[in-house]
């Protein structure tokens, strides 16, 4: 089985448990993601010799991770999925995971996610209290 994990090291703000690398600011969020679509298209033959008719590597599971991807827009999210189809093999079976804020999951967005490969979400949820969300500076 093969994977591949995508750090999208966007947040909306800085909660105080986290030691992952990310930025609140999206300033860079334009040229960061230029760069992992490039990064895609020199390092795609990392797994080794293609393993797929049409010289594409067979992808069992996609996991988009953070920071948030989950602030990433549909647009954002299909280019990267694009990308991915130009030298990866994966279907609709496989396992493609989100991470996604609580804030971010929208009636809008959820349903505009459903158009992509994405089809498992997992949830931020740190607490149903506000005082303990307040305390990690955590929003949702």
């Amino acid at each position: 089985m093969a994977g591949i994990y995508i750090h999208i090291p966007f947040c909306r703000q800085a909660c105080h448990y986290c030691n992952f690398h990310f930025s609140v600011s999206q300033r860079h969020k334009e040229g960061f993601l230029a760069s992992l679509l490039r990064e895609i298209e020199l390092r795609h033959d990392f797994f080794g010799k293609p393993k797929m008719p049409g010289g594409k590597f067979r992808l069992d599971s996609i996991y988009l991770g953070g920071g948030t991807p989950s602030i990433l827009s549909i647009s954002e999210l299909n280019s990267i999925f694009e990308r991915l189809s130009e030298y990866f093999d994966y279907d609709q079976g496989n396992e493609i995971t989100l991470e996604a804020n609580p804030d971010d999951l929208t009636f809008e967005k959820l349903e505009a996610l459903r158009q992509t490969p994405i089809n498992r979400l997992s949830i931020g949820i740190q607490s149903f209290h506000a005082a303990d969300l307040a305390s990690m500076n955590r929003v949702h």
